[in-house]
């Protein structure tokens, strides 16, 4: 389970102070899916980022397990928490080898040597990459700056559950790819969260994958959680009823950066 009790966070510039996530109270259950979404400046990865432990909050505490994580370093929050991001060359180390990138991620959170690529390892990391049904597991030596957006997205993937997280973040991971990929990578990462049950949040600015993906949706604007659905009201929510329930509170479309479905 993971929990937001109270996070507030505000960034000073000078004599300015904007706050970008006010007093957010937030529980996950332990495998749901939640999808984010929200106008630009709504706090969407912000939230992420507090998760991560990109930053500290201004106020408030994030528990994971019951555990109160709030003061533990980004490192070794690594550990427990995985996530991929929007940049496809962001998530792996390109000049390396689409095996030794596997590799690294065994070691995830841990500072240490990469493990040795046996053969009984090698096998293994083929075995999984045949999953993602891509073709990577005839290219385990090819350098990963030779992938395409959509194959690198893919074994980011791979690598961020490789060793299970407890809590799996995504930030607009399909925002970067083609129509064909986007739809790919979604369905791949529902079919790992899915079956390994991994609590994972989602910020995505397509308003149709935010209602098709998970089972719980939140809307944000200006740092605060303004609707919160799950169950019947999201399974029957659609794009038109999201924007007027941004409309309410004075969300224009052109605010939200309306994207046609991936």
């Amino acid at each position: 389970m993971l929990t937001l009790e109270r996070v507030t966070k505000a960034f000073h510039s000078g004599s300015d102070r904007v706050v970008a996530v006010e007093d957010i109270n937030l529980v996950l259950d332990t495998g749901q899916l939640l999808t984010i979404i929200g106008s630009n400046g709504a706090g969407k990865s912000t939230i992420l980022n507090l998760i991560a432990g990109s930053f500290p909050p201004t106020s408030g505490r994030i528990l994971l397990a019951g555990r109160d994580i709030t003061p533990v370093p980004a490192h070794n929050r690594a550990q427990r928490i995985g996530r991929i991001v929007q940049d496809p060359l962001a998530g792996t180390a390109p000049t390396m080898t689409v095996a030794e990138n596997l590799a690294l991620a065994l070691k995830r959170g841990r500072r240490s040597l990469r493990p040795a690529l046996t053969r009984r390892l090698r096998s293994e990391f083929r075995d999984q990459l045949e999953r993602l049904d891509v073709g990577l597991e005839n290219r385990l030596d090819c350098a990963v700056s030779l992938l395409s957006g959509g194959e690198r997205q893919a074994l980011t993937v791979l690598m961020a559950t490789f060793v299970p997280p407890e809590v799996l973040l995504l930030d607009e991971h399909t925002a970067a790819l083609d129509p064909h990929n986007a739809t790919m990578i979604t369905d791949l990462t529902c079919q790992f969260v899915e079956r390994l049950g991994l609590t994972t949040l989602m910020v995505t600015h397509n308003m149709e994958q935010a209602i098709n993906v998970g089972d719980r949706l939140i809307m944000m604007h200006k740092g605060q959680v303004i609707h919160d659905m799950s169950g019947e009201e999201k399974r029957r929510a659609t794009v038109p009823e999201l924007v007027k329930l941004f409309a309410r509170h004075r969300v224009a479309d052109d605010a939200l950066l309306l994207k046609s479905p991936a």
